[in-house]
């Protein structure tokens, strides 16, 4: 059983100058001809979720349809890993089963989903751009907010044929590259 559509994806990696029409003027390091980063004001490196709609995790949601089936999804884990080229890539650990009175019906493997794409601020949010041809098929454009070493972003993802939305609160942690 697979997750029809998790979401959690920015923009393109074209400066917000830019994209407004103006052009942005690369900074310098202060070394000669080496260009630097741009200063987003937002810590490069990765991001684990820590809470999902403000519970911990891991993360359970049991969902009944139309038909009367119950599935239940669980999240495990969740990593956002920004690079200062503006790409991101996000790996989300799920399991998602046939469940009777919340229960597992059968043991189904933990699944993993990686995603890549490219991210862009604009004041204090930050919107991510999935690439199609890197996991993110059929994902939309979604956009969060941010401090120097947290990041929120809203996702939605099915479960059965029920579409949730949940909220990810995202924290840096230097302990991972």
């Amino acid at each position: 059983m697979r997750i029809a559509a998790i979401t959690l994806l920015l923009l393109a990696a074209v400066p917000a100058d830019a994209q407004r029409g103006g052009s942005a003027a690369p900074s310098t390091s202060g070394q000669r001809g080496r260009a630097a980063a741009p200063d987003t004001g937002l810590t490069m490196g990765s991001f684990v979720a820590s809470r999902f709609d403000g519970k911990r995790l891991p993360v359970a949601d049991l969902a009944t349809d139309s038909l009367g089936t119950q599935f239940l999804i669980e999240f495990s884990e969740l990593v956002l890993t920004l690079r200062k080229n503006r790409e991101f890539r996000a790996t989300l650990r799920y399991r998602q089963t046939l469940a009777t009175k919340g229960q597992r019906t059968n043991n189904e493997p933990m699944q993993r989903m990686t995603v890549y794409g490219t991210w862009i601020r604009e004041g204090q949010s930050i919107r991510f751009v999935p690439d199609p041809a890197r996991g993110g098929q059929g994902l939309r454009i979604l956009a969060g907010t941010f401090t120097a070493r947290t990041i929120t972003v809203p996702f939605d993802y099915q479960n059965g044929r029920l579409v949730r939305r949940s909220t990810a609160l995202l924290v840096y942690d230097p302990q991972l590259f």
